[in-house]
């Protein structure tokens, strides 16, 4: 389990990328789920057993530990956000699903179908991005969405091609081996 150091030095890092690359993406997201941020530290604030903080002005007060498990989620979600900035920033689509594509291929064994899987995923995500551009759709107007599926092409061939690993690539596989790694060992600790 990652220590609240270890996260905020992530999330910091994360930030400096995110704002060298002038990504306004992040700093819409995180505005957004601002009120989730707020009902996590509420509950886990007030819903954690721990030490009360003194001269609260009401009967009820938030606990130490709550509030520092609650900043500690706050931070792993703002952590995972700001991975999900960088690689959509990052990598188009297709390299996307490439990557899914690629990380589910040892799922085949079980029996999944990953080329139908990556394929579907592909033709959905076109789908709903075609609906997006063609009109004006709110969540509220999903369920008229089957009159205007008619009009969209009915075949359509999808295609992967597979890119081999660059020097980069291989060199941030190992790391990421040798981080996973230690972490496995720091948990035996």
């Amino acid at each position: 389990m990652a220590s609240s150091t270890e996260l905020f030095v992530m999330l910091m890092i994360f930030c400096v990328v995110l704002t060298g690359l002038k990504n306004k993406s992040f700093l819409y997201a995180v505005r957004r789920m601002r009120w989730l941020f707020l009902s996590l530290l509420m509950i886990y604030a007030f819903g954690t057993p721990g030490e009360l903080i003194p001269m609260f002005p009401v009967n009820f007060a938030p606990t130490f530990e709550g509030l520092q498990l609650g900043w500690m989620q706050i931070e792993k979600l703002l952590v995972a956000l700001a991975a999900l900035s960088l690689l959509l920033i990052s990598s188009s689509r297709e390299q996307m699903l490439l990557g899914l594509y690629m990380l589910l291929m040892p799922v085949r064994f079980i029996g999944l179908n990953v080329e139908r899987f990556a394929a579907r995923l592909m033709l959905t995500l076109d789908y709903v991005e075609e609906l997006a551009v063609t009109e004006n759709y709110s969540f509220n107007q999903l369920d008229e969405m089957h009159a205007s599926v008619d009009g969209l092409p009915l075949q359509t061939h999808v295609s992967f091609r597979k890119l081999p690993f660059n020097l980069m690539d291989k060199w941030l596989l190992f790391l990421l081996l040798l981080w996973l790694a230690f972490m496995i060992y720091r948990s035996f600790l």
